[in-house]
């Protein structure tokens, strides 16, 4: 039953393409308008419908809508990028790579590279905090050229990590302050006209402040500390929300100006947004966190939040979630239960029962491994998905379509540690968007062997292309990989098959089934006569 229904999905995926291209060939729709020269011109430039199973974004991308019951599924060649960079760049460390899938080495050039972000252009940026930011120009097949843009010491200000496109701009944070510089897409040519729109923000580090800006132009900028003492509460550790599309002529202030959207938050890494423009975000373990002589970290998690509402508290730095705790404290209650910190038990209010509270602490999506040190969670469109199996291969080199709005993670770990180094998929439930906490992480790219050195894969940030290729910064080892699925041109051809096949299979059993149950009426009817037949002559008698 299970491999009917996958066939069945898949006949209706392959159906919705064939019947989309179909439409998207012969049909078009023509704009009603009062004025005949208005009609002849809407004529002459046919607006295409959208595709069953697709959503439109602007007027020439297409996804597919995961939402769809027949998704719509592309998979041509011609449209593929199948080339690779004619200058092979060999990975610093030996990296496995999940089944099915291959990668490259895009750029070793930048140093320390941090967050990355991939323009309307497919061009790709990225920011160093000890060097600046770059503009890398490339083709489809991966060749690349790489450009400074901006100067490490052009603002006065050590950079940070953060950086953001938002309009015809491009925000760039540095230890206290932001600044937005004009920008088009694709553009290779230095960063000008800079003017800050945010001070006074006196982060712990220069490093952690992140910008996420969303669809509707509001800016989410988070406060975060690095040590743990008696002193600290949720205020100390928050995220704001700004309106960047009024910013005021004197710019923002980070503490006077803006609103608290979440406290008790301490992210660290990268914020990000999924497809309902909600916000996510890491929270995770402090090194000094004291948690005393039962407990250590690597019974914690780390948290992967979804800060969907506003105005609620995620619970540091009173509350922990728990990783799993068995061998490590006498009492465990399992993976993502909340307990108190060790360091504020001493206090008069039962912290126990207000970590329990979700008003007082919003539990974790995901409680994520300790010691990962997970740096940032970027959610998938769907772009160029593709469908398919490791016999098959994928009808495209973009990520799966059942990967659509689910979160891949980049595991950064630390030096001479070999936890983290990873990118992974985190499982989630179609229907209802929740995690499988069930199911393990998929994993990505890893070290081929535990790695204990200082110079260790280090995943940091992620983005995605048009070709739903998966762009990954390590910045341990300064390079920028490219991640995509290995594509095979008769993938849907043999997919296909095997669902005509078993369609067949379904057709032939049905028709068995009502021959049987045809005979099987039959000889209830010829007893039925002979039954009567018998009382008949008993009668006569």
């Amino acid at each position: 039953m299970k491999i009917q229904l996958i066939s069945l999905l898949l006949s209706s995926l392959f159906f919705s393409f064939a019947i989309a291209r179909t439409i998207n060939s012969k049909v078009f729709i023509k704009k009603k308008t009062q004025d005949t020269t208005d009609d002849a011109a809407a004529s002459a430039s046919p607006v295409p419908p959208t595709p069953q199973g697709s959503i439109r974004l602007g007027g020439d991308i297409l996804i597919p809508d995961a939402s769809s019951e027949h998704p719509l599924i592309l998979s041509n060649a011609k449209d593929q990028p199948l080339c690779l960079p004619s200058e092979t760049i060999k990975p610093v460390r030996d990296l496995k790579v999940m089944p099915g899938y291959e990668f490259f080495v895009l750029t070793n050039k930048i140093e320390y590279p941090k967050k990355i972000v991939m323009d309307k252009a497919n061009h790709l940026l990225a920011i160093s905090s000890k060097n600046g930011v770059y503009s890398i120009r490339m083709d489809k097949c991966g060749n690349s050229e790489v450009q400074q843009i901006l100067e490490h010491n052009v603002l006065g200000e050590p950079l940070g990590m953060g950086m953001e496109l938002y309009g015809q701009h491009l925000y760039i944070s540095t230890t206290h302050s932001i600044y937005r510089f004009p920008y088009s897409d694709g553009q290779h040519s230095a960063l000008s006209d800079g003017i800050k729109v945010m001070s006074n923000m006196n982060s712990d580090n220069s490093e952690i402040t992140d910008i996420a800006i969303d669809v509707f132009g509001y800016a989410f900028i988070p406060r975060t500390v690095s040590q743990m003492h008696q002193n600290l509460d949720a205020s100390h550790a928050v995220i704001k929300k700004f309106n960047f599309k009024n910013i005021p002529d004197s710019a923002y202030d980070f503490e006077r100006d803006g609103e608290i959207f979440a406290s008790g938050t301490n992210t660290q890494g990268l914020l990000g947004f999924d497809a309902q423009a909600q916000l996510w975000g890491i929270n995770g373990l402090l090194e000094d966190a004291n948690l005393g002589r039962d407990l250590s970290l690597a019974g914690f998690a780390e948290e992967l939040n979804k800060y969907s509402a506003p105005k609620k508290n995620y619970g540091f730095p009173y509350c922990l979630t728990e990783h799993n705790l068995q061998g490590i404290s006498e009492v465990s209650r399992g993976l993502g239960a909340q307990w108190a910190h060790a360091l504020f038990v001493n206090q008069s209010v039962s912290l126990n029962d207000y970590c329990q509270q979700s008003d007082n602490n919003v539990p974790p999506e995901v409680p994520l491994a300790p010691k990962t040190y997970a740096s940032s969670a970027h959610f998938y469109t769907g772009v160029f998905c593709s469908v398919g199996d490791l016999t098959t291969e994928g009808t495209s080199v973009g990520l799966p379509c059942n990967w659509t709005n689910t979160p891949i993670l980049a595991n950064h770990g630390q030096p001479r540690d070999p936890t983290g180094h990873s990118v992974v998929h985190l499982p989630f439930n179609d229907l209802e968007h929740k995690p499988r906490l069930d199911l393990a992480a998929e994993v990505l790219l890893q070290e081929t062997e535990p790695c204990f050195d200082d110079k260790c894969f280090s995943p940091f940030g992620l983005a995605l292309d048009n070709y739903g290729r998966l762009y990954i910064s390590s910045d341990e080892t300064n390079e920028i990989i490219v991640f995509k699925r290995i594509f095979n041109e008769k993938a849907a051809e043999t997919l296909t098959d095997i669902v005509e096949k078993a369609e067949d299979a379904k057709y032939e059993e049905e028709e068995r089934r009502k021959e049987k149950d045809s005979d099987g009426e039959e000889t209830r009817k010829e007893s039925g006569d002979n039954e009567e037949q018998k009382h008949k002559g008993s009668g006569d008698e």
